[in-house]
């Protein structure tokens, strides 16, 4: 299938709906095309969610289980392209023979942080280990990003709310350390991107600080345009790739 055609969103529901009753009529009928079925279905997946952003996840099915399979390049990429999949993917599920759930069996990269001074226990309710504060913040920022102004690293005050919720999941995770990485689109020069995602970093990481969060537990690194997450031209893969990232990892024992 082309871009063109999942670029149209009603379009794209329609088509999966249609594979649906396809599939529920093959396999009623008895045809034994099920595992054809199955392969179109994994194959047109692969498409929606390379459309969507995220060319490295696709779905494999197995005893009728859907499972989101791939190599994330962050956690945070993992959990948008699981809550991607349970959205575009919804008109495949409950079809006999094609999968009746769906799961998340991507892989993410260990991260590795350099070691930090011992932080001293603060008083939190319910907390969570380093690996489940990341998952916790991967979903906060599947939904919305800590936005700047115009080619700066002033924060746009719209973002506050933002910052004091992720201010709040690292109180609950406070071994943990934290680097904050920050990616630009790959509009302009190179190297200047690349400062402006360094002082993006660096502001966030200032805002967390100022919250209260210990200096020793941060770290702040610009990545510019070197880790696109869609390598389109349209404003909507621009602002993709415009984003802070979250990286946790527990104190070295």
């Amino acid at each position: 299938m082309s871009r063109r055609w999942w670029s149209c969103p009603v379009c794209t529901v329609l088509g999966l709906v249609g594979l649906a009753l396809l599939a529920w009529l093959l396999i009623g009928r008895g045809d034994g095309k099920a595992d054809a079925v199955r392969q179109r279905t994994e194959a047109d997946a692969a498409e929606v969610l390379s459309a969507a952003g995220f060319p490295w996840a696709r779905l494999k099915i197995d005893n009728e289980v859907g499972r989101i399979v791939g190599e994330a390049p962050s956690v945070a990429q993992r959990a948008a392209a699981y809550a991607a999949a349970n959205a575009t993917l919804l008109p495949m599920m409950g079809v006999p023979g094609v999968f009746a759930r769906l799961e998340d069996g991507q892989s993410s990269p260990a991260l590795a942080l350099p070691d930090a001074p011992k932080v001293p226990q603060t008083a939190a309710s319910g907390a969570l280990t380093a690996e489940d504060c990341q998952v916790a913040m991967a979903r906060v920022l599947a939904s919305q990003q800590i936005r700047f102004k115009l080619a700066s690293a002033e924060l746009d005050p719209s973002s506050v709310p933002l910052l004091d919720q992720l201010h709040g999941l690292s109180r609950r995770c406070p071994q943990a350390r934290m680097r904050v990485e920050g990616h630009t689109d790959a509009q302009g020069d190179a190297a200047a991107n690349m400062r402006l995602s360094q002082r993006r970093a660096q502001a966030v990481v200032d805002a967390l600080a100022k919250r209260g969060m210990a200096a020793n537990r941060l770290q702040a690194q610009g990545f510019g345009e070197e880790r696109l997450l869609d390598a389109g031209s349209t404003p909507e893969a621009h602002e993709r790739n415009r984003r802070i990232e979250f990286h946790l990892a527990p104190k070295a024992p």
